[in-house]
């Protein structure tokens, strides 16, 4: 494996950070967080490395912060348990596959 724990710290910033803007900011709920939709960009030749979120083809906005959603969509080993057993989910299924990825 070529990243290192320093790497996979960043990237867990740079991705937790990115989610706290979708979720908080403009209320979108990302739905297919998993290992192909994260890149690792460089800026420039002498910038760090950033980890960005990409494909936003399953995502949803949430009205409001309480907003419950029933559709079942994502990759199947990273679905959270809230959409495997169909009681409705929010943003914390963007986070339970954060932490498969990690």
């Amino acid at each position: 494996n070529n990243f290192t724990l320093k790497l996979r710290k960043k990237m867990c910033a740079d991705i937790s950070s990115a989610l706290y803007y979708l979720h908080n900011d403009i209320k979108i709920c990302h739905n297919d967080i998993r290992s192909p939709n994260i890149f690792i960009c460089s800026l420039n030749d002498n910038s760090e490395i950033v980890a960005k979120i990409g494909d936003f083809g399953l995502a949803a906005k949430l009205e409001h912060q309480a907003e419950r959603r029933k559709t079942i969509c994502g990759t199947p080993n990273y679905l959270a348990p809230e959409i495997i057993n169909n009681v409705g989910h929010s943003y914390e299924v963007d986070v339970w596959s954060l932490g498969v990825i990690m």
